[in-house]
């Protein structure tokens, strides 16, 4: 894996991480502050988009 590569795969993950509350503390170190955040309500938000987008998908797919 190149180093653009790894910074690239790196900056994906860090949004990742951001779309279920974690915020970048230091050196690809990501935190959540458990008393101001609701990790679980978030992560089941983005499991719902996701449910939502392969239904999309598969009614695209039939069409």
């Amino acid at each position: 894996m190149t180093e653009e590569q790894h910074h690239e795969a790196a900056a994906k993950l860090g949004r990742l991480w951001a779309t279920i509350g974690f915020e970048p503390f230091q050196d690809g170190v990501h935190i959540l502050d458990c008393h101001l955040q609701r990790p679980q309500d978030l992560l089941t938000e983005r499991q719902e988009e996701f449910t939502a987008l392969c239904r999309s998908w598969r009614e695209h797919r039939r069409s």
